[in-house]
């Protein structure tokens, strides 16, 4: 205990040092940002970007869709003399923001401070994918279940036994590339894509205590939870010659699920509404914990998606909830009428619990037990609309994935992307049907935006890369694309955009792209 606690301090002595180089280097003190939950569909992440406004130029970017629900993420860091500060409660007690309605959505427009200290980018991390139900067509009440408590785990893991961030987190995920042989013949070896996403969680710990015994005591935890819910994980492989998106297996699972998640009959009914809510607050250990570890006193609520990572130093968690029983019409109406009050706390639990209650949900009893530090005290909550469940179609998608660099400029994330979707046109005649289910945009020291997507593509666009030969259609396809988006880029005229690659596989991306 004595040694641990020397590295804890030997560690803040350094997170310390690195926050006063942070600031130093460039004194931001706030960051802008935005939050759009809307009905996922087609190009609304391409006509968000492309609007003539200076509010919709993000510099660093969160994109994910599923359910039928989409959210989008922005920031803009500025500086002290950038415009005027917002006023601090000095109780602490924000009220909530009220939405605002746009194009079938809300929007909410607020300003928090970051964390330098948080370190969201490690040259060592643990990064798994952990498949619940792979097999789903559809998303059931005990589906959001398994997936909470599973984050759940992830983040105690982080937390509690190695006391490490917790990277990112995605919901629904991509399983790896199926490899098949005859009799294990490799000369007859073969890959074919999985599907476009399945009901899994992908995330991604920094390892501080970079030893081999902390790797295994993480790996370890998972399988046995793995094995005990009838789950089947891997770990990325980091072999060498291994890059991002390659998987290594560690538990197959036989198909039986756990007796948890086999209750009544009302828990395998398909699920009838999603309420996104994202909470954001400065980066810091243990926030995911502290959220999820609330939802589970509820036994009516789910996750049925998420979407979390650090930008600019501040964590956004975004969770799609399911709650049994309550539709989109009467949870809207309490909801509205809730964020409407002045009163309305913002802070995660505070809002949470008072929405539950006008919801009619009692929690379970809260466990005895000292009282802790609420990582999230300082955190605002972002709630609504709730929206109407809709299955996503993923045997008639295949995911395309794309990856850039660019030049920090006015346009944002508009250069790229509009290039992308011109081409998708040439290419496949799939401009208006490629759906964008997870991007991500990091900004670096050098000025340089580096993004990363994954698209939804109908399949029927590979009938016309069909010629026969030996590359697969999708290869083509991929290839083909590629050549068309670097055409558009150096006709549209738009300096400093470089490193554009296309693949059906993830791990065939540029080396420095982000998960």
């Amino acid at each position: 205990m004595k040694v641990r606690s020397q590295r804890v301090s030997v560690r803040n002595v350094a997170d310390l040092a690195r926050a006063g180089f942070e600031i130093a280097r460039q004194p931001v003190t706030k960051v802008d940002f935005e939050v759009h939950h809307a009905l996922a569909r087609h190009g609304y992440l391409r006509d968000l970007v492309s609007a003539d406004t200076d509010g919709a130029v993000f510099l660093e970017t969160l994109c994910s869709a599923t359910n039928g629900a989409g959210v989008v993420i922005g920031t803009r860091t500025r500086k002290p003399l950038d415009g005027t500060e917002a006023v601090e409660h000095s109780d602490g007690r924000q009220p909530a923001e009220r939405p605002e309605e746009n194009a079938g959505g809300w929007v909410f427009h607020q300003t928090t401070s970051p964390n330098p200290t948080f370190i969201y980018e490690s040259a060592q991390t643990f990064e798994g994918l952990i498949a619940v139900d792979p097999g789903a067509r559809e998303v059931c009440e005990w589906h959001g279940l398994a997936v909470r408590d599973l984050v759940r785990e992830i983040a105690d893991a982080a937390a509690g036994l190695i006391d490490a961030p917790l990277l990112s987190l995605q919901c629904p995920a991509q399983l790896p590339t199926i490899v098949k042989t005859r009799n294990h013949d490799l000369r007859t070896r073969k890959e074919v894509a999985p599907p476009c996403a399945s009901l899994a969680v992908r995330f991604a710990i920094a390892l501080r205590d970079v030893s081999a015994a902390a790797r295994f005591e993480l790996a370890d935890r998972f399988r046995e939870l793995c094995e005990k819910h009838g789950f089947s994980f891997w770990l990325a492989d980091t072999r060498p010659g291994h890059r991002q998106g390659n998987w290594f297996e560690v538990y197959h699972a036989d198909g039986e699920f756990s007796p948890l998640y086999k209750g009544d009959l009302r828990s395998r009914q398909r699920i009838g509404t999603c309420l996104p809510v994202t909470f954001v607050g400065p980066a810091r250990i243990g926030s995911t914990h502290a959220i999820v570890s609330f939802l589970q006193r509820y036994p009516q609520v789910g996750v049925v998606g998420c979407a979390g990572t650090t930008l600019s130093d501040v964590a956004f968690v975004h969770l799609q909830l399911s709650v049994q029983g309550v539709a989109a019409d009467r949870l809207n109406r309490i909801l509205t009428k809730l964020l409407g009050e002045s009163s309305t706390p913002a802070r995660p639990q505070k809002l949470l619990r008072e929405l539950f209650k006008r919801l009619g949900l009692p929690p379970d009893p809260e466990e005895a037990g000292g009282s802790f530090a609420d990582p999230t005290a300082d955190y605002q909550t972002f709630a609504g609309p709730a929206l109407p469940y809709r299955p996503y179609q993923m045997p008639e998608s295949m995911a395309v994935w794309v990856s850039w660099e660019i030049a920090r400029q006015h346009r944002g994330l508009a250069a790229p992307l509009e290039c992308l979707y011109r081409a998708l046109a040439q290419v496949a005649s799939a401009g208006d049907s490629a759906t964008v289910e997870y991007l991500i945009c990091r900004a670096t020291e050098q000025s340089v935006v580096r993004g990363k997507a994954k698209l939804a593509v109908p399949k029927s666009v590979l009938k016309q890369f069909a010629s026969g030969g030996v590359e697969l259609p999708a290869s083509k396809l991929c290839a083909s694309l590629e050549e068309a988006w670097k055409a558009q880029v150096d006709r549209s005229g738009v300096d400093g955009v470089s490193e554009l690659t296309v693949a059906w596989r993830e791990s065939w991306l540029g080396h420095w792209t982000y998960s």
